[in-house]
């Protein structure tokens, strides 16, 4: 499932995200000792892993003394403007679980793609509001998973968003986006917490509606990876 934990560092994301994040990462063959920025890196549990992986680190993180690993770290509010904090440009910025806690998501990409490199990456996630449990909150609760008001005031969810809205945002930025998501497992485990509930759904919701939903239905977590439009 994943740990909630690495090396001892509390990892603020469901399970397996970070590994999957990571996967996409080696993908890419960044250059060695390429610049990575972790945004909202919370205590620096994949600020680590990005470190344990040979890249150069720097991160920000919102809460002053939060964060725990030694790389350099600004303390940064990430609704505001932040692409000229740093002299350098980087290889790849990195925001995991952080566009539902902003104000503009429109904003920050804008941001984060100013202080990229020509040939660097972008990779943010976000709650899949599109995923076929969600639509089934929607309909029997009237909001989206991961967006109802104890996730407003619990977890600072201010922003629920699309992966069409981010392609849309890509566009008008001249940047290219692939998405992906993490494996629909998790959702599965999310039904009624009741045999009643986990009943109903599965034999009514998903049946009935499932075959007919589109966009992306599957998977808890979007992944964003992000790129500028070559010239």
């Amino acid at each position: 499932m994943g740990d909630s934990e690495y090396r001892g560092l509390k990892i603020h994301a469901i399970p397996s995200l970070h590994e999957e994040c990571m996967a996409r990462i080696d993908a890419l063959n960044l250059p060695e000792n390429a610049r990575v920025l972790d945004l909202g890196a919370g205590e620096g549990a994949f600020s680590h892993r990005l470190l344990d992986a040979g890249l150069q680190v720097s991160a920000a993180e919102m809460e002053p003394g939060r964060f725990r690993l030694d790389v350099p770290c600004q303390t940064l509010n990430l609704n505001e403007d932040f692409h000229g904090k740093w002299n350098e440009k980087f290889d790849l910025v990195v925001a995991i679980e952080i566009l539902e806690h902003l104000h503009d998501p429109r904003h920050f990409i804008s941001n984060c793609l100013q202080i990229l490199k020509p040939t660097g990456y972008l990779l943010v996630t976000s709650p899949n509001t599109e995923s076929w449990l969600s639509r089934i909150r929607f309909l029997r609760d009237g909001h989206f998973l991961w967006f109802d008001e104890s996730d407003y005031s619990g977890y600072g969810h201010v922003t629920p968003i699309f992966s069409w809205q981010v392609r849309q945002i890509c566009r008008e930025l001249d940047a290219n986006v692939d998405v992906s998501s993490t494996k629909d497992s998790l959702l599965r485990m999310r039904l009624g917490q009741n045999w009643i509930g986990k009943l109903k759904n599965k034999a009514f919701y998903l049946r009935a509606l499932y075959p007919l939903m589109k966009g992306r239905k599957d998977g808890e977590i979007n992944i964003y990876l992000i790129k500028k439009t070559a010239a």
